[in-house]
Order: C-alpha cells, then structure tokens, then sequence
C-alpha cells in the first residue's frame, strides 16, 4: 500500500524500503506484546503507534 501510495503521488517518502521493514517490525512487535500483554498494550495504544510511524515516515503530498 504504501508503494502504491508513492506511486499515485499521494505521499513521499526517501526511503520506503526502510519504512515497510520498520512498520513490519514494529507491528510484530506490537502483535506479540499485545498477544503477552506484558506491559499491558490496548489495541487502541498499539494502532497510534503504528500510525505515529506512517505520520512520521511518509509525507503527504499537496
């Protein structure tokens, strides 16, 4: 989604080889501690910090 996104000019990113492994990384992550709950981690929680990512890595395009 986000090559495609790239692509379609909707948002920039310098690197969106780094930015799918990092988000990849980050929801496994995020999966397992959510699965273990140890620290404790909503769906909610987890969902904003996946999106604080995309915010940060990709650049919407005007």
């Amino acid at each position: 989604m986000a090559e495609r996104g790239v692509a379609e000019g909707e948002f920039s990113s310098e690197d969106l080889d780094g930015f799918t492994v990092r988000f990849a990384a980050l929801a496994d992550a995020l999966a397992l501690q959510r699965l273990r709950q140890a620290p404790p981690l909503s769906t909610e929680d987890a969902r904003r910090h996946l999106n604080r990512l995309i915010e940060t890595e990709l650049r919407q395009r005007s």
